[in-house]
């Protein structure tokens, strides 16, 4: 009883898992290479930027320029966080005393303040002008996020198949922590 649709319907099964799945498993290794890369830059600026102690608009457009390779679009997201240390004092009658103690504030400054040192409104500025640099204290925190925008390919693909709608990045880096130097 070989039903010629059990054998056609077969037949066309066969020829999508074989067209599928390697498929399937090279856009995932081209994503796993484009994870590589953005997170192998992303830890790349992330520390020369500690190291250094600041950030030029050439340091962060090269950065951009290579995550951008991997031909997917990104979100970055950069914070610094200030540190400032100060003494805590204790009113005694009219004469203010040291504790002994210190106090740390930190001051958080976000994605659009640090882009608009780099890249100011001002177009009369060169690249390489010192006004146009980032600068951080040793001391101070620096955290970059990085995360894709739209879907990759095997994200589409493996959505196709399984009738789902993947809302959450395939490509997620994160990297940051201590400035170490004051280079400038």
């Amino acid at each position: 009883m070989d039903s010629p649709l059990w054998k056609i319907l077969g037949f066309f099964l066969a020829a999508v898992l074989l067209f599928l799945v390697p498929v399937m498993n090279m856009l995932e290794r081209q994503d796993s290479a484009a994870y590589t890369v953005v997170f192998t830059e992303t830890n790349r600026f992330v520390d020369s930027a500690r190291d250094a102690g600041y950030i030029t608009p050439n340091m962060y457009s090269e950065f951009v320029r290579r995550i951008h390779a991997t031909g997917c679009t990104f979100q970055i997201r950069i914070e610094h966080v200030k540190s400032m240390i100060s003494p805590v004092y204790r009113q005694n009658g009219q004469v203010l005393e040291f504790t002994g103690e210190y106090e740390i504030n930190r001051i958080s400054q976000g994605e659009d303040a640090i882009l608009s040192v780099l890249f100011p409104d001002d177009s009369s500025l060169d690249e390489f002008d010192k006004a146009r640099r980032y600068d951080m204290k040793a001391g101070d925190l620096l955290f970059v996020e990085v995360k894709n925008n739209g879907k990759t390919m095997s994200t589409a693909l493996r959505d196709m198949i399984l009738l789902s709608d993947t809302q959450v990045p395939t490509l997620f880096v994160r990297a940051g922590g201590l400035v170490r130097n004051e280079a400038y």
